[in-house]
């Protein structure tokens, strides 16, 4: 009841808003063929139904230049459809108008810009959020620590910062150590996984990664003698099997500490995390996508898109999920 009197509310605006372009020289552009795709790319929308969604959204996107609320509605999509170099060329080449002014399109370029291991670019587009995040407690602490990962991985030194987001904060700065070889990561990542308050076994695969990688073996043996197949997840049985069978170089093939934008990809995967745990199944995987978009070698985090799919009722979809994601077959 609630999403039919919102589409019905929105409707409403949206012919108001038809009759009021009508009356300008933008006569024509909110045509009844634009405005019905239009239209009907928000009702599927809301209906969970990204694909139809981004089909009509593509079919009238002569509005992104002329209709503000068109763009961001339009580049959510795109993310949500993994189309991420998509949407990162149409925010640039709409960035001299106003309607780029939302926290998503900053963040996109933010995004592109440490990909390319631009900082000082990234920076600079993420002090353009300072005004757009702070009304958002999620969106605060996401710009917040990716301003110290920028610090950490220009100045190659820990920050100093009063901003305190929980155990956010604790796993930033245990990769912000791991980056850096810091002598105290060890103990920052046993400090994580060994806190009973919830469950942080994912990062003792991390915690492998980084002791393979920095060769002590003898160390990464005697985390996994206490862990059993059967009562582990798939990402710790894979890192369990190569440290058994001396693949041990296989773990730096899919993250490592040292490649920023793998880091920065685990980040985005935890905020994914965080909104799937609120069954925010939408935000949950726009991060999720721009995860995968930063470290596509990661294929384990696959489990979290079929797990948002399933409980979001895309049954097929997280089959489909499931069925393409190629397990390691040495295990």
């Amino acid at each position: 009841m609630f999403l039919k009197k919102k589409i019905f509310f929105l409707f409403i605006f949206l012919v108001y808003q038809t009759a009021s372009y009508s009356k300008s020289n933008s006569l024509g552009i909110l045509d009844s063929n634009n405005f019905s795709k239009y239209f009907s790319g928000i009702v599927a929308f809301e209906n969970n139904n990204n694909n139809d969604a981004l089909n009509f959204f593509n079919s009238s996107k002569i509005l992104v230049n002329r209709h503000e609320p068109f763009l961001k509605r339009y580049t959510y999509s795109l993310i949500l459809g993994n189309k991420i170099s998509q949407a990162i060329n149409i925010i640039k080449k709409n960035l001299e108008k106003k309607n780029t002014e939302f926290f998503d399109a900053y963040l996109l370029l933010t995004v592109d810009s440490l990909k390319k291991n631009d900082l000082e670019q990234a920076k600079f587009y993420l002090d353009k959020t300072d005004n757009l995040s702070k009304f958002d407690r999620f969106n605060e602490a996401i710009v917040d620590i990716l301003k110290q990962y920028i610090f950490v991985f220009d100045k190659k030194k820990i920050p100093t910062n009063e901003n305190n987001f929980g155990k956010l904060s604790l796993i930033s700065e245990t990769f912000q150590r791991c980056f850096l070889n810091d002598v105290n990561t060890s103990k920052y990542f046993l400090n994580l996984f060994n806190d009973q308050s919830a469950d942080y076994s994912r990062y003792i695969y991390f915690y492998l990664g980084y002791l393979i990688e920095n060769n002590e073996l003898y160390e990464a043996k005697k985390v996994i003698e206490k862990m059993e197949y059967i009562n582990t997840t798939l990402l710790l049985s894979q890192g369990k099997s190569w440290i058994e069978k001396g693949r041990g170089n296989e773990f730096k093939k899919v993250f490592s500490c040292k490649n920023s934008n793998d880091i920065i990809g685990e980040f985005f995967f935890l905020i994914s995390n965080l909104y799937s745990s609120q069954d925010n199944f939408s935000k949950s995987n726009f991060y999720l996508n721009l995860s995968n978009f930063l470290n596509p070698k990661f294929k384990f985090n696959f489990s979290l898109v079929a797990e948002n799919q399933y409980f979001n009722g895309e049954f097929n979809k997280a089959k489909k999920t499931l069925k393409n994601f190629k397990k390691e077959d040495d295990f």
